[in-house]
Parts: C-alpha cells; structure tokens; sequence
C-alpha cells in the first residue's frame, strides 16, 4: 500500500467487516465507526510496517491495528468512567441481548477470538498473525471464551424462570 488508490481500495474491502468487529468489541456503533476511521488512519501512518503483498497477510495487519485501536478506546472509556454520562447504545440486531451482555464480560481478547472466529470466519493462522500470539494458545483461549459464554447463557436462561 503506497498510494492513496491503494488506500482506497483497502478502505473499500475491509471497512464493513471492520466495523462489525469493532461494534463487537466495543459495543457502540458509533465507537466503531471512530475506531475503524482510526484504524485506517493508522495504517496509512504505518503503511511502511506491512510486509508481503499478500490480502492475508494485509487482512491480518488491519486486524491488529483495528484490535489495539479498540484496546485504546477501552481503556479510555475506562478512565473517563469516573464522569459517567449515560449513552444509548445501538443494537444489532443480530445478536440477543443476552449474548451482547456475556460477550461484554469477556476479557478483551477473548472477546476478539469469538467475533474473529464466529463472524468473520478467520482460522488460527490469521489469529496468530493478528494477535502476534501462537495459534494453539489462540486455539484454547478460544474455546474456554465458548465455555464461558455458554456457561454465562445457561446462568441467564436459569434466571428467567
């Protein structure tokens, strides 16, 4: 990516599977769409860091940067947390209310493994490369984030009755 044509094109593939990522890990569309806009900021800033040629390898790089961007803005919100002002937040339809709350008690990267995993279809080589982690280890933070998530609609469903 040199040119603002290869910006353009890289904004024009990735930004709606982007956004539904960072809607998952931030909960807020309109969070997500700052972040996406920072993630190709930032890519653009970084454009020199991204080795090969290959939209694997490009799909994992904007990842990562979409990933830490939404860490950032989660630990903003957090220390701007001492001067709450509510927020409506917008839901996707998609997905129950149940399952956007025991999504929200995952720790972050768990949280990213599901949505990687479950909506946008990425295997353990693009985690590993996303995350700078091992697969295996990706592999079993995943499947524990399951357990945990099953666990937490399972505790849901018993307080309804």
């Amino acid at each position: 990516m040199q040119t603002e044509q290869d910006l353009e094109k890289l904004v024009h593939a990735h930004t709606a599977a982007l956004l539904r990522y960072c809607t998952g890990l931030l909960g807020c569309e309109a969070d997500a769409q700052d972040a996406v806009q920072k993630t190709f900021i930032k890519a653009w800033q970084q454009r020199r860091t991204l080795r090969g040629d290959g939209t694997d390898n490009e799909c994992a790089w904007l990842y990562r940067i979409a990933y830490r961007t939404a860490l950032d803005m989660l630990r903003a919100a957090r220390r701007a947390a001492n001067y709450p002002t509510p927020e409506p937040r917008e839901q996707d339809p998609g997905i129950s209310d149940e399952l956007r709350t025991a999504l929200a008690a995952l720790p972050p990267l768990d949280r990213a493994l599901v949505l990687e995993r479950v909506l946008d279809g990425l295997d353990y080589a693009a985690l590993a490369r996303i995350h700078g982690r091992p697969a295996a280890y990706l592999r079993t933070r995943y499947h524990r984030a399951k357990k945990q998530l099953a666990s937490r609609l399972r505790e849901g469903e018993h307080h309804d009755e």
